[in-house]
């Protein structure tokens, strides 16, 4: 059985830092859409990245309170679903925030490529929240198919507009010393959490084995050590963005790495777990690279 937020954990774990790139053969309608990606965008897109992130975590909140999608209840509790669907309801005044945050998010973004990108998947997110809303105060076990469909082609969209910005390189010189030690770290993590989050292999073109989960889950939390010892020693502005990111990315990496061993009764909320820890990592990680770019 699939718990409501399992279709969006690889689009989420996709959701991590812009490597340094060389840009793909420009598209022949986009003239713009080669100009290389600042710390500034960098910035932009991340902090949009996490508002994605949040609007999907209040989404899989609705559609996990929706009676047609919940347990059934055991006797003595017919009042359950009900109880659920008033819940859903409720928190559709939060999805229209998360929302709206995401809009102003991705209105914020300069560069014209990255802008254009970021229109399909806002459509998407739209048209989930859609779904959601009827399911809520509707027909929902009729529904479920569209909204399903819906769900799936969010996380698809997310996962299509992160990918897309690899066509450009990021214009922004290396990190050095301590800002390097941690950007170091958080690449590691973020490349365990995508290898747990898709279920991946373990770089397949250079060892060509599948995923060895013990091996990887030490891997990402001595990274994690890492970066916690780097970002207390950045000075501020970044020491401060720097400490909530590797908190909140040590709780997502701890989270998706105990899914795959988890019981089925805890593996809703161990998901739920990670796709918060995510949404916070994603937010500080949008302040730390806004830090970078204002120096």
């Amino acid at each position: 059985m699939r718990t409501p937020l399992a279709p969006l954990l690889a689009a989420l774990a996709a959701l991590a830092a812009c490597k340094k790139t060389e840009p793909a053969p420009a598209p022949a309608s986009a003239s713009t859409a080669q100009a290389p990606f600042s710390m500034r965008d960098l910035a932009a897109a991340t902090a949009l990245d996490a508002r994605l992130a949040r609007f999907s975590l209040v989404a899989s909140d609705v559609q996990a309170a929706l009676p047609a999608l919940a347990p059934v209840p055991a006797m003595g509790e017919a009042s359950r679903p009900e109880a659920g669907r008033e819940r859903a309801v409720r928190l559709l005044s939060e999805l229209d925030v998360a929302y709206r945050e995401a809009e102003r998010a991705a209105a914020a973004i300069a560069h014209a490529g990255d802008r254009a990108e970021a229109k399909p998947v806002l459509a998407a997110a739209k048209a989930f929240s859609g779904k959601l809303a009827a399911a809520a105060t509707g027909d929902a076990a009729a529904l479920v198919p569209e909204l399903m469909t819906a769900r799936d082609a969010f996380g698809a969209a997310v996962a299509q507009y992160r990918g897309a910005r690899a066509r450009w390189r990021l214009d922004a010189p290396e990190p050095q010393g301590v800002e390097r030690e941690f950007a170091e770290a958080r690449r590691e993590m973020e490349r365990v959490e995508s290898a747990f989050g898709s279920r991946s292999r373990v770089a397949p073109r250079e060892e060509g084995h599948e995923l060895d989960p013990a091996a990887a889950r030490m891997t990402g939390l001595m990274a994690a050590q890492r970066a916690r010892a780097a970002a207390e020693q950045l000075q501020n502005p970044l020491r401060g963005p720097a400490v909530q990111y590797a908190a909140a990315e040590e709780q997502a990496l701890e989270a998706v790495t105990g899914l795959a061993a988890a019981p089925e009764r805890d593996r809703a909320a161990l998901s739920r777990r990670y796709h918060a820890a995510k949404a916070d990592a994603l937010a500080a990680l949008a302040d730390y690279f806004a830090a970078l770019s204002a120096r």
